[in-house]
């Protein structure tokens, strides 16, 4: 099990991490790729959105233009992270558990996810409970950090958190039933082209 690849770990993690990670974040995660993960999502107006390891709300923001704040639930594992995306946005915010979502069967339009499932010691059974609570036809969107090419950054960089390849997530997505699969990998730079894999899935 890489470091952070722990529920635990992460926690305790984030909850010094929180303080400088809205000045850290957007280094590696843009708002043009945060804009084609909501594109991907199909949001529809006065849509219910879930989102699954919200952070500090910078992609809540951008479901924000789509989707009333109102009709928006967040779900975080750490109180931190939580508090000060209180602070941006009055969605709906929860301490919870990706693995464990307390949510009732097929309520939501579309689940995201962006930046989390690297934290999630079983990626399979989170990506289960997005579609579980996801309503047929609803899309389901998972940004996860790509797999890097290098040999040598590949295996530092999975000795801290889960860096899922490509084929990984699209196999993913596939055993737990979603259809319409599509993807697209992305960078916040030029120079960065394939730092993440922006997934997503319509459920049967």
């Amino acid at each position: 099990m890489a470091l952070l690849d722990h529920k635990h770990r992460a926690q305790i993690f984030y909850r010094y991490f929180s303080k400088v990670y809205d000045y850290i974040n957007p280094i590696f995660y843009s708002d043009l790729m945060r804009e084609k993960v909501v594109e991907m999502a199909e949001i529809g107006e006065g849509d219910k959105v879930l989102e699954v390891g919200c952070g500090t709300g910078f992609t809540t923001l951008g479901i924000a233009k789509k989707a009333p704040p109102e009709r928006i639930f967040c779900v975080d594992l750490t109180l931190e992270q939580i508090k000060r995306a209180r602070r941006k946005l009055g969605a709906n915010f929860i301490l919870g558990d990706a693995e464990n979502l307390p949510f009732k069967d097929k309520i939501f339009d579309s689940a995201i996810s962006a930046g989390s499932i690297e934290y999630w010691p079983d990626p399979l059974k989170g990506i289960s409970e997005m579609v579980r609570v996801t309503k047929s036809g609803g899309k389901v969107v998972i940004l996860a950090p790509r797999r890097p090419d290098n040999f040598l950054v590949r295996k530092f960089a999975e000795s801290i958190m889960l860096f899922p390849s490509t084929e990984k997530c699209v196999e993913w997505f596939k055993e737990v039933g979603l259809r319409d699969i599509e993807f697209v990998e992305m960078g916040p730079y030029k120079f960065w082209k394939k730092l993440v894999v922006i997934i997503a899935g319509r459920v049967p």
